[in-house]
């Protein structure tokens, strides 16, 4: 087993500061603990989370670490196994793998009280925009035959809209609504068309994400811009509203839409990462007299397996098509931030 000390580098594309996303050279990753996987990255996503970081939102520290720069990023990946520590039983060098972020540690209070979904102990050590990293075996999940690398890269986020459908409680026939068609709210408006939803709705105001959402089986796609989104959907409701409403952007005035949108008795979705400094005016009397329910879902760390098992059941691959090179990862950034209909994803040479 390695002393983690070596001379050799490779490529990492790091946040020095809002804006100033560079490649240069880090430290070679090395197998420290025995239950370490080095593994090779062939694909590597592009986060929301990480989006808001290099635009110089302030994120509460759970976000991204609260590091400084230069900061790694990076956490939605798939790659190869290069090499294992002494007590690795899972995994085996040679074989295609994706990583969950983060694991719960199974002693925090969160986890002894049975929510370990919720757990703040990270396991993992990050930085994916690289070449190579290191993670615990109790993390590292190998990626059936069918499931292509860019695909199997896309695990973590995917995974966050299987728990988004989960927490929603959606039942079949029931109306949804999702407010921007990023990653996150594509996935999540494609899952809950399989999970037996009569209709999906889904607004962004990008028109190649609505383009997209259509070519991924969405049944009514709304361009905000031109159209009145809610005329849209008590049209569509017979003035009623759909059952279930997802937030998918973080920001206002789509938080509060979500809430107008909602059938009384219904469920809103609050899922994209807000700034710390948005604020949202909630009505008491509005609440109480609609009794809908207003929930948030954060990450997917559990769903992993089924997450893996439905990459396997949906082409995704029209939602992984915008991918470039690690060395030009400022570039895939803006477009990221101003073009991408999909996941954007970095790619690693070997």
């Amino acid at each position: 087993m390695s002393t983690g000390h070596t001379t050799r580098t490779m490529r990492a594309a790091r946040l020095y500061g809002k804006l100033d996303v560079r490649v240069d050279q880090a430290p070679w990753p090395a197998i420290e603990k025995p239950d370490d996987v080095l593994i090779h990255i062939s694909h590597t996503g592009i986060c929301g989370s990480e989006l808001h970081a290099i635009e110089g939102y302030e994120l509460s520290k759970g976000a991204l670490g609260g590091a400084l720069a230069p900061s790694n990023l990076g956490h939605e990946y798939a790659g190869v196994v290069i090499e294992v520590g002494p007590e690795v039983k899972a995994v085996q060098p040679g074989q295609r793998v994706t990583v969950v972020p983060r694991g719960p540690c199974g002693k925090c209070a969160l986890c002894r009280a049975g929510i370990s979904a919720l757990c703040r102990k990270v396991t993992h050590r990050g930085g994916s925009w690289a070449e190579a990293i290191v993670a615990p075996e109790q993390l590292v999940y190998a990626l059936p035959e069918d499931v292509p690398n860019a695909v199997g890269a896309i695990t973590e986020p995917l995974s966050c809209a299987v728990r988004i459908i989960d927490r929603a409680g959606l039942k079949t026939g029931q109306n949804v609504c999702v407010i921007g068609a990023g990653p996150i709210g594509l996935f999540s408006a494609v899952l809950a068309k399989h999970a037996g939803a009569a209709q999906v709705i889904v607004s962004d105001i990008r028109a190649s994400r609505r383009d997209l959402a259509k070519r991924m089986g969405v049944d009514v796609v709304v361009d905000p811009t031109t159209q009145d989104l809610r005329e849209v959907v008590m049209h569509l409701t017979h003035g009623r509203g759909v059952e279930v409403s997802m937030e998918a952007v973080g920001l206002e005035p789509a938080l509060s839409q979500a809430i107008e949108l909602v059938a009384t008795g219904g469920t809103v979705m609050w899922a994209g990462l807000a700034p710390t400094h948005i604020s949202v005016p909630l009505s008491p009397n509005d609440m109480f007299l609609r009794e809908y329910t207003l929930r948030t879902s954060w990450g997917g760390v559990l769903e992993y397996e089924r997450t893996i098992r439905l990459e396997q059941a949906i082409d995704w691959t029209p939602v992984v098509q915008e991918q470039f090179p690690l060395d030009q990862a400022m570039h895939a950034v803006q477009f990221a931030r101003t073009q991408a209909a999909g996941k954007v994803l970095l790619t690693i040479d070997d």
